[in-house]
């Protein structure tokens, strides 16, 4: 047999033994999606990046009432009813509550989207919003998509010895007073590093004995404002019991993992 008989049928060997792409239940997507269908989970996405604030005429993606009753339903959306008193649906504005928002910067960054040829809209709506946002803070597409080492001074604050944040002084702070010591916290345990999740756990000992509550305020408002995600650990066996005491909770759902982006 010759040399290229023989490496046909090594390739035809290895396609029959290779194993079967093992397939995504309902429940797998729904766990993976924080409770939301492939479906509703597309239609959330769609509205963040096209139709926020729009009725169903002018949406770019058709969406269904039952899909967009469900999230309102989970408090994802709020339906403004339409000016017809008889047919409040006509004309009906869907606009992303706060939660909606918390949903799409953690677990919306790995949600499992229904597979619909409207996806190709929602996809150029996002590429047209990124390109945007790096135009105007300067930022080329690497620094989204790669770890970066983060600028000289905030890692040299980083590596100097951080003072206890339970001081009088700071006892009673507002979130964004605390957002500058969460940061040097995070660069401290990443070692300089943006883009990477770190556990809550190794963030708060860092953070010395800072009120838990303000903390708390702190990494929430961080994500609200883009610049973070905080997300669960998917896979229960990798729970720690210090986990379970540094969690939080964001609208009722546990995060375990804080990551900053920029």
């Amino acid at each position: 047999m010759t040399t290229t008989a023989n490496a046909h049928k090594r390739r035809a060997t290895r396609k029959r033994t290779r194993p079967a792409r093992q397939k995504r239940t309902a429940g797998d997507v729904e766990r993976a999606n924080g409770g939301l269908t492939g479906k509703q989970a597309f239609a959330l996405w769609a509205l963040l990046l096209t139709g926020d604030g729009k009725p169903l005429s002018q949406q770019k993606v058709k969406l269904d009432r039952a899909t967009l009753k469900a999230l309102e339903g989970a408090r994802l959306i709020t339906i403004e009813p339409g000016t017809r008193k008889n047919d409040p649906a006509y004309g009906a504005k869907f606009h992303v509550t706060d939660e909606g928002w918390a949903w799409a910067n953690g677990q919306g960054l790995a949600a499992v989207l229904s597979r619909t040829p409207s996806a190709a809209t929602v996809l150029e709506a996002l590429l047209a919003r990124l390109a945007r946002y790096m135009e105007v803070h300067g930022l080329a597409l690497d620094h989204l998509l790669r770890p970066r080492p983060a600028a000289p001074e905030a890692t040299a604050s980083a590596s100097t010895p951080h003072e206890p944040l339970g001081a009088p002084a700071l006892r009673a702070v507002e979130p964004a007073a605390l957002e500058a010591p969460i940061r040097a916290a995070y660069l401290r345990v990443t070692g300089g590093v943006l883009n990477e999740f770190v556990r809550l756990a190794q963030l708060r000992a860092q953070l010395g004995d800072a009120p838990a509550d303000a903390v708390d305020a702190a990494l929430r408002q961080m994500q609200r404002q883009g610049g973070a995600v905080l997300y669960p650990i998917d896979d229960p066996q990798r729970i720690r019991p210090e986990d379970d005491a540094a969690a939080l909770q964001v609208s009722g759902e546990r995060r375990d993992l804080f990551c900053i982006t920029r």
